[in-house]
């Protein structure tokens, strides 16, 4: 009965890494493959259809109008504020976590460690992301005056 437990010990100290450093991002790049390729066939499928019904039909203006709208500058920059601040909220929230558990007590060292760590990581991978979109604002500052004077 030892034996086993030790076995499954082993097997989820292994499997679980594998499963989120190996198969989490290949699931992910695929379904977003498929998602491209599928919003690819819907706009060839238009394309045909319209075609087939009136062949005299201007296909640039139809393209254009079926094609989605890439986001501007500023949207781009605060899409990396928010996401900068929620995931450095995330990281302050583990933190948190783990300095109660701490004080408090009633949780295990290696538990405690890995609050820290992942609280540690999340919240520098947050401000890393802030820095980004301070340094690209301070950068692309005539970009975006000249996109929010163009509308």
């Amino acid at each position: 009965m030892e034996v086993l437990e030790e076995i499954g010990g082993m097997l989820e100290d292994i499997l679980i890494p594998i499963s989120i450093c190996v198969i989490m991002p290949i699931t992910m790049v695929w379904l977003h493959m498929r998602s491209k390729k599928h919003e690819s066939d819907n706009r060839t499928g238009i394309v045909l259809a319209a075609l087939e019904k009136n062949p005299n039909i201007d296909l640039e203006e139809l393209i254009q109008k079926i094609t989605p709208k890439s986001a501007t500058l500023k949207e781009k920059l605060l899409k990396k504020l928010m996401w900068g601040s929620v995931i450095s909220a995330i990281g302050i929230g583990f933190l948190g976590y783990a300095l109660y558990m701490d004080f408090v007590g009633g949780m295990s060292v290696e538990d405690m460690e890995r609050s820290y760590f992942c609280g540690g990581i999340t919240m520098l991978i947050g401000l890393a992301i802030l820095l980004v979109f301070f340094i690209s604002k301070r950068m692309l500052a005539k970009e975006l005056e000249a996109e929010a004077n163009k509308k």
